[in-house]
């Protein structure tokens, strides 16, 4: 018997193929992302940090699982608000779109923000314009922060230390004999200035010790 011919696929069909094999691999690292978030709250809720003799969660993230302090915020503020918000996508087999969880700290400052009795009527319609975006993947970087400088919604005067605190480091190794302790201590600020905006544009409570930090 004669063995078929083997039919190439066209140009087309292979970039549908690859399109649909992306399409499961990108909801298959969205749903990773939230269950990595549900093994770290098990940690953090059940305190199975102390367990490991560590002090609290951010050391036995730093030291067990080379999270640094933002990202181990990042992802249990993705499934806490997953969890409160949007159960289904916590389902074995969920259905639909799931968003860029990257997009989840302007999610959960859009929804609080709609949450809002007194919010003009003009700034709903441009966050839940805002928020349609992120829901079908559409918001683009930027676009939420944009919103909020030109309503006076950022943290403005964070920004504008570290960028005081990173020119003053920078004059500071000019000068000829400026002892080295004074730049280890600006280098300090500076981390601890873009560790603080990391943490706080996730939507925590920064005034809250670690292990009870929430959303805001």
């Amino acid at each position: 018997m004669k063995a078929k011919p083997v039919v190439e696929a066209t140009p087309v069909q292979e970039a549908l193929q690859v399109t649909w094999l992306l399409k499961g691999k990108l909801k298959s690292a969205q749903i990773g992302y939230l269950r990595i978030g549900e093994l770290l709250v098990q940690v953090r809720d059940k305190k199975l940090y102390a367990e490991l003799k560590h002090a609290d969660m951010e050391e036995y993230a730093r030291e067990r699982l080379s999270l640094s302090r933002a990202t181990l915020y990042r992802y249990l503020q993705a499934y806490d608000w997953v969890k409160r918000s949007h159960p289904e996508w916590l389902e074995d087999k969920p259905k639909g779109f799931i968003p860029d969880l990257s997009d989840i700290g302007d999610m959960v400052w859009m929804e609080d923000q709609l949450k809002r009795t007194s919010l003009a009527a003009e700034e709903r319609k441009g966050l839940e314009e805002l928020m349609q975006k992120a829901q079908v993947g559409e918001l683009r970087q930027g676009q939420v922060a944009a919103y909020r400088q030109k309503d006076g919604k950022t943290t403005e005067t964070i920004a504008a230390y570290l960028g005081k605190f990173r020119n003053l480091r920078t004059r500071s190794a000019r000068i000829k004999g400026m002892p080295p302790e004074v730049i280890r201590y600006l280098d300090s600020a500076i981390e601890i200035l873009k560790n603080h905006q990391q943490v706080a544009s996730c939507g925590f409570d920064m005034s809250l010790p670690p292990d009870k930090m929430l959303l805001a």
